[in-house]
Parts: C-alpha cells; sequence; structure tokens
C-alpha cells in the first residue's frame, strides 16, 4: 500500500485535531517527549533522529551519563519539566 503526499498530510491534521479535542498538544516539530523515568541509551533507540533538537523528560527522569554525553554531541537541549 502507497500512501500519497495528500493522505499522508490528512493523516497527520487528522491526528493533531483529534489530540487538541482530548485536551493535548502534540509535540513540536524538533522536540521528544520521554516519560520513562529513567533514560538510558536503549531508551534512546531509533526515537533520536537526525531532526530532533530538544528532549523534554519530567524533573524526576534519572539521566545516565552516556545518554548526557549523546545529547551534548548531537547538540540537542535536554528540558526537564514538572
Amino acid at each position: 500500500m502507497t500512501i500519497s503526499d495528500q493522505q499522508l498530510e490528512w493523516i497527520v491534521q487528522e491526528v493533531i485535531r483529534r489530540l487538541r479535542q482530548m485536551g493535548e498538544s502534540p509535540p513540536a516539530i524538533g522536540e521528544l517527549r520521554l516519560t520513562e523515568r529513567l533514560v538510558t541509551l536503549t531508551t534512546l533507540r531509533d526515537r533520536l533522529s537526525s531532526n530532533i533538537n530538544r528532549v523534554i523528560v519530567t524533573s524526576k527522569t534519572i539521566i545516565t551519563p552516556a545518554v548526557r554525553d549523546e545529547l551534548k554531541k548531537r547538540k540537542v537541549e535536554l528540558i526537564r519539566q514538572n
């Protein structure tokens, strides 16, 4: 099955519309929001694409030193939120 650009755009818009109806906002382009209590390199595997420029975690999330090094190497900002 091949999806056209128009179909893909419609799907994205529909997901955003439904998230807004539920009172949630979609993540901004370039953001990766993590809800895990512990973030390791395994956690980031296949999730940290080249277009990600910030990773958002909770204030209580534990970040391993290896993750900090990887984010620094990729120039990805780490943001802690409550």
